[in-house]
């Protein structure tokens, strides 16, 4: 059964926002809050089920809505029509990030001194954007199977949240380029950042139902099951008490 969180509506701008947080079964003190963050076919069950598991690990889970409106897609023949904006325009993308990230703050419960993100493929981009952005309320932020291309934007010297990068060795949509790239960029600003490569493994190796050799996008079950581990390690040492 696919699970279920609290709605939670926030603004940016005149865009309405519609996410979901999912609540740690022990309530009785602040928890850390880990944004978490779509892929680019938006809010769906699959993201609710895997903000569910990590509430089931002691965080308050954010599933952010970065399209506004609640909105999800499901022909992917459209990937580029949908993501073209966001990429476009990264200023404005990083201004919705930043919205989701003020609204973490107001769940309740939520640990404001500690506070996360995580994303898959657009929501790996998300995360590290978001991480680029040097707010003082990111702790740390974890991409899974993420586009690694720079913003392009004016940012700050230094990125102070933790950053943890999971790839798929082979990935033909983001090539050792962008990883050397990623790599240098995150080293000039002086970030605390890991990589993890994950050998014989393409893209979108933590989507169940990715089964598109053609493009280089195939689940993989034990690089889904070692980098959710990892990204729990990281979360224990970044998010902990």
């Amino acid at each position: 059964m696919t699970a279920s969180g609290t709605e939670i509506e926030y603004q940016d701008g005149d865009t309405t926002c519609r996410g979901e947080y999912f609540l740690p079964p022990d309530t009785a003190r602040p928890a850390p809050v880990v944004l978490v963050i779509h892929a680019w076919d938006g809010l769906v069950d699959e993201v609710r089920d895997k903000a569910d598991r990590l509430a089931g690990a002691g965080y308050i889970a954010f599933a952010i809505d970065v399209y506004g409106d609640g909105k999800t897609w499901t022909d992917f023949s459209k990937v580029n029509e949908v993501l073209g904006p966001y990429l476009a325009d990264r200023a404005m993308l990083r201004n919705r990030l930043l919205a989701a990230l003020t609204a973490a703050a107001s769940i309740p419960g939520a640990d404001p001194e500690r506070t996360g993100v995580m994303g898959y493929c657009f929501g790996g981009l998300c995360a590290l954007d978001l991480a680029r952005a040097a707010d003082p309320r990111l702790t740390s932020a974890v991409s899974f199977h993420g586009s690694l291309l720079p913003s392009g934007l004016e940012e700050p010297d230094n990125i102070s949240a933790a950053i943890l990068v999971l790839h798929g060795e082979d990935d033909p949509l983001v090539p050792p380029e962008q990883v050397n790239a990623l790599k240098a960029e995150l080293t000039r600003k002086q970030a605390d950042w890991q990589l993890v490569s994950y050998g014989h493994t393409v893209h979108a190796f933590t989507r169940p139902a990715a089964n598109l050799p053609e493009i280089g996008a195939v689940y993989n079950e034990s690089a889904d099951r070692r980098s959710w581990q990892a990204m729990l390690n990281f979360f224990a040492e970044t998010l902990g008490d």
